[in-house]
């Protein structure tokens, strides 16, 4: 049995979902263990069911208990007290790099993000029908910015603040989607598309609204509790500047047109030199500084 330990919100989600699929398709036992992130420490964002109505094989608590060694009876305590945990756990070594050792194990907890599309390669068409949004549950103002998508050069510019600004995560994602980044990113699509209107996304919306102009439209129609609509508005734009993160990463990566240019950071993370995050999705990268540094890369 492989048991992946799920954590983190949507985008998150999705990736181990992603993971979870192409190791069904590889014959894997393996199911997904969503209690120490979301029920024992009683966070309520497990979104894959409520979303997209998905199931999954869940993880037995006595299973959990086997493989990571962690049983709260007594002797088993002593017995770790006295020789060590004999956990069978698997810990990614990078977040955004592929690691192919995942899909030889048999018997682990495994620990990680998985954020690649190196990591479901054979069942791409399967998760896009998967991830399928139920539009007809959207506001009525989320459909009204589909129509306007679709008939414009349409740009999702996501700019993630609130807890990106937080000085605790500075030296994991600080100084990477400086506003040198966005400015080079834009640039670079108002050259290529002369008529290309911004679509723009935030998490901060008192400041989104302070930046809306003639090309840059603050896209104003959802709360936390459907943050997940503006994922599906993101898909619904024909071109993409992405931040460091997961959730617009999917938005573009749900975009199916091959003619698509999607924009990322040069780097994804201040604590890792991969690359695979970028791996068939982004075709242009942009530095801090707001130089480009790679075309057509995917």
């Amino acid at each position: 049995m492989i048991m992946l330990q799920m954590s983190g919100g949507l985008g998150n989600q999705m990736f181990f979902y992603a993971l979870y699929k192409e190791l069904q398709k590889e014959g894997k036992d393996v199911c997904i263990e969503d209690f120490t992130h979301y029920e024992d420490i009683g966070r309520k964002d497990k979104c894959l069911e409520e979303i997209f109505e998905l199931t999954y094989e869940k993880a037995d608590r006595k299973v959990y208990e086997r493989i990571t060694d962690s049983s709260m009876q007594p002797w088993k305590r002593l017995r770790r007290k006295l020789l060590g945990r004999k956990g069978k756990v698997y810990k990614e070594k990078d977040a955004i790099t592929f690691e192919p050792e995942i899909f030889v194990q048999t018997d682990c907890y495994a620990e990680g993000y998985w954020q690649s599309q190196r990591y479901f390669e054979k069942v791409q068409d399967e998760l896009r029908k998967d991830f399928d949004f139920d539009w007809e549950k959207f506001p009525a103002k989320a459909k009204e910015y589909r129509k306007q998508m679709e008939q414009t050069t349409s740009v999702s510019l996501h700019i993630r603040r609130g807890d990106y600004l937080n000085d605790k995560f500075a030296p994991i994602y600080g100084g990477i989607c400086t506003d040198a980044y966005y400015e080079g990113a834009k640039a670079y699509l108002q050259k290529k598309y002369p008529d290309c209107v911004f679509y723009l996304f935030t998490n901060d919306p008192e400041w989104g609204r302070s930046q809306e102009g003639d090309n840059v439209v603050f896209v104003d129609c959802t709360g936390p509790d459907n943050a997940y609509v503006d994922m599906a508005l993101m898909s619904c734009c024909k071109h993409h500047i992405i931040a460091n993160s997961s959730f617009s990463w999917w938005g573009a990566w749900l975009n199916i047109s091959k003619d698509k240019t999607v924009i990322a950071p040069a780097k994804w993370l201040n604590t890792s030199e991969g690359q695979d995050i970028y791996s068939g999705l982004c075709n242009v990268k942009v530095d801090a500084t707001g130089v480009v540094t790679e075309e057509n890369i995917r």
